[in-house]
């Protein structure tokens, strides 16, 4: 949004409060929260772990989803129908709203699909309602090839589906030059500490690295529900001295640890439910700062990485090949800065923020002067 609107684009935002100044323009986009539930200072659905795990903490959370729905279409109705076209994320449960503005205002929109709500949608039976809100959509961005499979398999319009990936700002990550340690090899995960990221496997590969490359060192960024579960693996391997877990960081934190590392491995996985990684943006953020990658062959990492290419890719859960591919990289100095060079020349060239609103303004467009089809 904050490229379409530097190409003089009007772009407005609507979204849920989590706390903050209600009004504000941020970077020529000019963004308004609206308020869900009252008395307002319980208010838990949206904001810090997401929607998703919020609405486990009980029934005051819970309730909320039906408060939101209702005036998310109110503001919706109030606040948006002077625009010519709406994007809309997350069809549930944003969804409701852009529908109405259609049949009430005529007015298009284009939905995204990042893959999640597709696997919530079956989780909770509303499959029927998601195929619902997006087919009506002019257009549906899928943000991987994966996505795409998901979204045909869930019944959504294949004839209205094109890939448009997330992307990384990188003008943000970047390399940058940091002080490495010489005598350690340090290896970077980073990531919400679920069961889909397969950080496990990651760990009960590192005895195997250590075997062979004893000054070998892990580091986990991120927290989540499987932080003590995590511990506690660390802690039974006695890796304490060799692998730790770091709780998110800030941004700018972030851009010095990855450009610290000297390899980013992604273990995501399949995980219990069926879900798995829409594409994986910490690849992006890591190849932009100029690090080699390693990441499992499952979701949409296989758009991001060209095995042998832009990166390597192993099978999901492979304790084996995960260990084996570390070491090789270790070992293969030259050929580790030469992946890395690619992976970020391609990620400067199919995943900048720049070229992607460039994707997103075409269909806008495209839907904009052919409205009537729509």
């Amino acid at each position: 949004m904050r490229e379409i609107a530097k190409k003089g684009h009007e772009v407005h935002v609507l979204a849920p409060y989590t706390g903050g100044e209600i009004k504000y323009t941020l970077e020529g986009v000019h963004v308004e929260r609206f308020h869900y539930f009252y008395p307002r200072r319980f208010e838990k659905l949206s904001g810090r772990a997401g929607m998703i795990d919020n609405v486990k903490e009980g029934f005051l959370v819970t309730i909320q989803v039906l408060t939101f729905l209702f005036f998310n279409v109110i503001y919706s109705l109030q606040k948006l129908k002077k625009m010519d076209i709406v994007h809309l994320h997350w069809a549930i449960p944003n969804g409701l709203g852009a529908i109405l503005l259609k049949k009430i205002y005529k007015i298009p929109y284009i939905s995204t699909v990042y893959g999640e709500e597709i696997y919530l949608s079956k989780r909770y039976h509303m499959i029927p309602s998601l195929r619902m809100l997006v087919n009506n959509s002019s257009k549906i961005v899928t943000i991987s090839s994966t996505t795409t499979k998901f979204c045909l398999d869930a019944g959504l319009d294949g004839e209205k589906i094109d890939v448009i990936p997330f992307g990384v700002d990188t003008d943000f990550f970047r390399p940058l030059e940091v002080y490495k340690d010489d005598k350690t090899f340090q290896i970077l995960a980073v990531g919400y500490l679920i069961e889909r990221k397969g950080f496990e496997y990651l760990i009960k590969a590192m005895p195997h690295v250590l075997e062979e490359h004893e000054n070998a060192r892990l580091k986990i960024v991120g927290s989540g529900p499987l932080e003590s579960e995590l511990k506690e693996l660390i802690y039974e391997l006695d890796l304490g001295d060799e692998v730790e877990i770091v709780k998110n960081v800030s941004d700018n934190e972030l851009l010095m640890v990855y450009n610290s590392a000297d390899l980013f491995v992604l273990p995501s996985i399949v995980d219990s439910q069926g879900n798995t990684e829409g594409l994986g943006v910490v690849l992006l953020e890591a190849m932009a700062c100029g690090l080699p990658v390693i990441g499992s062959d499952v979701g949409g990492i296989p758009d991001i990485i060209q095995d042998g290419n832009t990166g390597i890719l192993v099978p999901e859960k492979d304790i084996d090949e995960l260990y084996r591919s570390i070491t090789y990289s270790i070992k293969n100095e030259n050929l580790l800065n030469e992946i890395a060079m690619r992976g970020y020349n391609n990620v400067k060239i199919k995943f900048c923020w720049e070229n992607i609103a460039e994707s997103y303004i075409n269909h806008l467009k495209d839907i904009l002067t052919n409205k009537k089809q729509y």
